[in-house]
């Protein structure tokens, strides 16, 4: 085990390194794809391994296939219903139906990556189950694993631009999922532009007609091993509105039709209140993020008020009218602001839907992710849905009164369908 958990911290290093945009990415360009393909040769890819897989399906930690899960028109006309393809190509961001959406993207950190979704021991947390993540996964079907992409495929079977399996970004089978471990908000600018040229070169892309959807889920590692390196943490704040000021106004002026999914970074405090965790949980928590456990109450109540400021700042810049025309508006989706992981009925934080290091999220975690921001894609401002590890519990569906993706113009009272 030792030997395991040396090589588990070699490797995030050498994957924070690598994923960090710096001057010396000129003279190491060459070096960036060897170092991560040498990293994924000694973890193996562990989503792409069939007994692997059965033993993270034997431990509990991926989504029930059972009676309620076997067909979606339990859940969604997905073919005849209200959420169908539109006959005639929308022209506005604001009358999309799921079956309307022709490309999808990812952005953002390991979370969106796909970091030890199919993780036995820590050294496969490095490994990057693409296809798989909740956001930007396509692999196999909704069934098997429940993605955003594999539930769109039901509306519209020729979705393109989620992740195909296991492998790094600068892969072909990753497509549209830019995400990079380790990448903060101060990354985003420039991988903005990274998932900009991938759609301008991918043949299958329409950039003039074609409607894309791309989710944008960072912060978490900012708040973990950022914020309290700063001289001043609460500037961070102000960093990361010109951070986001300036990509979604260089997807505005980029790309055009995009929808913006927005899922804001969750108060980590929570982590420092998990409970009945194995023993290597506590030293990898401490490890990945460092800026909040292990700390006084005082220091924890310094940096949540951050935390709660840089979310509210989330909303703020997604708000501001420069960001909703007709062909291109922010949606925030905020299933991820809640209080406490999901706990066993003992109490214990119930560690099957997370990796290894119990910081990643495991596939079971990633589906019930999944289902939640398929639920606030289809619901209103105020109502929205958080966090359930109940997965189909509650499953959205189009109805004919509200058959568009909600946004902040077609949830209005005098918005006419």
């Amino acid at each position: 085990m030792m030997w395991k958990a040396s090589l588990f911290l070699f490797l995030v290093v050498v994957a924070v390194v690598t994923s960090q945009r710096t001057s010396l990415d000129v003279a190491l360009r060459h070096a960036y794809r060897p170092l991560r393909l040498l990293g994924l040769a000694f973890a193996g890819r562990s989503g792409d391994e069939a007994a692997n897989v059965q033993r993270v399906r034997d431990a509990g930690k991926t989504q029930n296939s059972n009676a309620r899960t076997r067909s979606l028109l339990q859940f969604c006309d997905a073919e005849h219903g209200p959420g169908r393809r539109s006959e005639q190509r929308p022209t506005s961001v604001h009358r999309l139906r799921p079956g309307d959406i022709d490309i999808i993207g990812g952005m953002g950190d390991s979370l969106t990556a796909g970091n030890g979704i199919f993780a036995t021991n820590l050294v496969h947390v490095t490994v990057e189950n693409r296809g798989a993540s909740w956001s930007i996964g396509g692999q196999y079907n909704w069934r098997k694993y429940l993605t955003l992409p594999n539930i769109l495929k039901e509306f519209n079977p020729n979705l393109y631009g989620y992740s195909l399996k296991d492998g790094l970004s600068t892969e072909r089978s990753s497509r549209f999922n830019v995400a990079e471990l380790a990448a903060m908000s101060r990354d985003i600018p420039y991988m903005a532009k990274v998932l900009v040229k991938r759609f301008e070169h991918d043949p299958k892309v329409n950039m003039t007609h074609d409607w894309k959807l791309v989710t944008l889920f960072i912060g978490n590692n900012d708040f973990c091993t950022d914020i309290c390196f700063y001289p001043n943490p609460e500037l961070t704040v102000s960093y990361h509105e010109q951070n986001m000021l300036k990509t979604y106004r260089y997807l505005r002026d980029h790309v055009p039709r995009l929808l913006l999914n927005v899922v804001p970074a969750p108060n980590l405090r929570f982590l420092a209140n998990l409970s009945g965790l194995p023993p290597v949980c506590y030293s990898t928590l401490r490890f990945e993020c460092p800026c909040l456990l292990g700390k006084t109450k005082a220091h924890l109540d310094y940096y949540e008020r951050i935390m709660k400021r840089w979310i509210a700042k989330d909303y703020e810049i997604a708000n501001m009218p420069e960001f909703n025309t007709e062909t291109f508006t922010i949606n925030v989706q905020p299933f991820s602001q809640f209080e406490d992981f999901p706990r066993t009925r003992t109490g214990q934080t119930d560690t099957r839907f997370f990796s290894e290091d119990c910081f990643h999220l495991s596939q079971r975690g990633h589906a019930a992710a999944a289902n939640a921001i398929w639920n606030n894609m289809l619901e209103m401002e105020g109502e929205k849905s958080g966090f359930n590890p109940h997965l189909f519990e509650k499953f959205r569906c189009p109805t004919e009164e509200r058959p568009f993706l909600i946004t902040r113009v077609n949830s209005r009272s005098d918005f006419i369908v």
